[in-house]
């Protein structure tokens, strides 16, 4: 296979990812093969190899003679998602804490961001650099590639994300969080960083959380 050819692949299967991660597509719109094709200017072989890899991740259903869709929003995947997130992003964080090694430089320009989402209040915007944020953090550390790893499979809990940081206050909330995150970790403060990182990955099983977002989205979700 030739690098363009794979790299033709790896753009359409970003660009639907991105798209459904970010709502672009919605959870439970259908997905048209023939129309995706005429939009990126690619042949259908690409978007139909992108839609298998995203229907094994769990972000696209294919129905044999029905169609594609965006596969709603499974909380308990999402949970489970932030779960994991939360214990690497703990040790790596603790880790730098122990040490107080400075992470302003690396940070700088996703805080500069994601100050400027909370202003204009862009969700989206907010978690692409929040993300941003937390793989300079991990770059910092000399795992970057457990970044990756653990990034990949954040779409689902990216998705969350997306419906909570509308709800008011929960972007100035975050950011805050994202500041003494850095505070905590350059003064070598390892009980406060613990503290903050155990409500910042919203990994508990908080039905109180679940139920608003549920309520006012209940058409994206997977019913229970």
């Amino acid at each position: 296979m030739s690098g363009r050819r794979q790299q033709n692949r790896m753009d359409v299967y970003q660009y639907l990812k991105d798209a459904i991660q970010y709502f672009d597509l919605m959870p439970g719109a259908v997905i048209r093969e023939t129309e995706l094709a005429e939009q990126l200017d690619v042949s259908r072989t690409p978007i139909r190899e992108a839609l298998i890899r995203l229907s094994n991740e769990y972000l696209v259903n294919i129905y044999p003679q029905r169609g594609t869709y965006v596969a709603r929003i499974d909380f308990q995947m999402a949970r489970e998602i932030a779960y994991m997130r939360h214990l690497l992003d703990t040790e790596i964080c603790l880790d730098l804490c122990r040490r107080r090694q400075s992470v302003q430089a690396e940070t700088e320009q996703a805080i500069y961001f994601m100050t400027q989402a909370v202003k204009k209040h862009l969700p989206v915007e907010y978690i692409k650099n929040d993300n941003a944020f937390h793989r300079a953090i991990f770059e910092r550390a000399g795992h970057e590639q457990i970044w990756d790893i653990i990034s990949n499979s954040r779409a689902h809990y990216n998705r969350v994300l997306v419906l909570d940081m509308q709800r008011p206050g929960i972007l100035e909330k975050s950011l805050e969080e994202h500041l003494n995150i850095m505070r905590c970790i350059e003064d070598g403060d390892e009980a406060a960083l613990t503290r903050i990182l155990d409500v910042h990955h919203d990994h508990k099983n908080d039905q109180t959380w679940e139920i608003l977002i549920r309520e006012q989205f209940p058409q994206y979700f997977v019913e229970t």
